[in-house]
């Protein structure tokens, strides 16, 4: 975000940043070599920096690898709007953070709770053409499955033992037949537009120092208040915990994702940044060292519960989760910055998704 400042990063979020359309830049964009989507992922691969996992997520989610793409727009997640205003804006590559179909294993159709490795392949559907199977849910367990530990197979029941449902009493309704309308929609809309979808988080976050970090100080104006080399840790001037709150919610664009814990009244100067998923472990390690901590996704009877019972016992430390979908957003500017860099042959650009939540007044 080196050449985008704070208030450009609220315009953005604001008028979903296709206000100005590629068209200026399609001229002399068509003047130069064709580049396919693969081609720009294999450049990602060669200057991402860090070791390329084959097995990970970062793989294409959607679309022909090989279309020529006519711009590139990154996301921190490719719901229907930002892919609407990805088309209105002539990109058809979308690079985001977040999966594109709704779980870890972003499969174009539903898939039981749909956790898995995640490599659907290029324009996979369903399983994935001729992929193994994604694991049962209750193999898996860590970030965002509710599970600490993985739970045992559930046991198949005899027929004898399962008694049939009583004329007037509960029955469950029938299994759905036929496809999601949600994903039958979102496929439909990439399929006509010929979208190519590429998720970038794994690879991305490894970077160092963090981009998503240095996005969001950029975004909040600390990137002159740096602690450190880490980007991680900002000495601001003095500010009550619930007026950075509110800083966070105007900066960004905030509907009603943002949560605080701690008293609302002490004066923060030391921040602590933990972006995209908040791991307890580095909550505990940071907190010691900073006022508060700023958070993307977190799961409520960690950190936060955590940074409350250190509150309760006195001291006097801050907790704020700003959401992931949010949080990840000005890493993904700070992409598109990058990619401008390693792909001249196509206009690049951020588009928003926004907060998904909103909060009643």
């Amino acid at each position: 975000m080196s050449d985008i400042s704070r208030r450009g990063f609220v315009a953005l979020t604001a008028a979903g940043a296709v206000g100005t359309p590629f068209l200026l830049e399609d001229a002399w964009a068509r003047t130069r070599a064709a580049i396919t989507a693969q081609e720009i992922v294999e450049r990602i691969r060669k200057n991402a920096g860090v070791e390329w996992n084959e097995d990970g997520v970062d793989t294409f989610k959607a679309g022909d690898p090989s279309t020529i793409v006519t711009g590139v727009v990154t996301t921190s997640m490719a719901t229907l709007d930002v892919l609407h205003k990805a088309v209105q804006a002539g990109a058809n590559l979308v690079i985001t953070a977040a999966p594109t179909f709704y779980s870890r294993a972003d499969l174009r159709e539903p898939g039981g709770r749909g956790f898995g490795p995640g490599r659907g392949g290029p324009g996979a559907r369903g399983r994935g053409r001729g992929g193994p199977p994604p694991p049962s849910p209750a193999t898996i367990s860590g970030p965002g499955t509710g599970a600490s530990a993985p739970m045992p197979p559930t046991p198949t029941l005899p027929a004898a033992v399962v008694p049939p449902p009583q004329r007037g009493a509960f029955a469950p309704p029938p299994a759905p037949t036929g496809p999601d309308p949600v994903y039958a929609g979102k496929n439909a809309f990439i399929d006509r537009h010929t979208l190519v979808v590429f998720r970038l988080t794994e690879h991305w976050n490894s970077r160092r120092p963090d981009p998503r970090a240095l996005g969001l100080a950029a975004a909040m104006g600390w990137t002159k208040y740096s602690a450190g080399e880490d980007a991680r840790h900002y000495d601001v001037p003095a500010v009550r915990l619930d007026a950075l709150a509110g800083q966070l919610k105007n900066a960004l664009g905030i509907r009603g994702g943002i949560r605080a814990v701690g008293d609302r009244t002490i004066s923060v100067r030391k921040i602590g940044l933990l972006p995209g998923f908040t791991l307890i472990k580095d909550a505990i390690a940071m907190l010691p060292d900073v006022d508060a901590i700023i958070a993307g996704e977190v799961q409520e009877w960690e950190s936060p519960a955590y940074v409350q019972d250190v509150a309760f016992a006195g001291i006097k430390k801050g907790f704020i989760s700003i959401g992931r979908v949010v949080d990840e957003a000005p890493g993904m500017m700070v992409c598109a910055d990058w990619l401008k860099t390693i792909v001249p042959e196509v206009p690049v650009r951020f588009i928003p998704a926004g907060d998904p939540y909103w909060r009643p007044l």
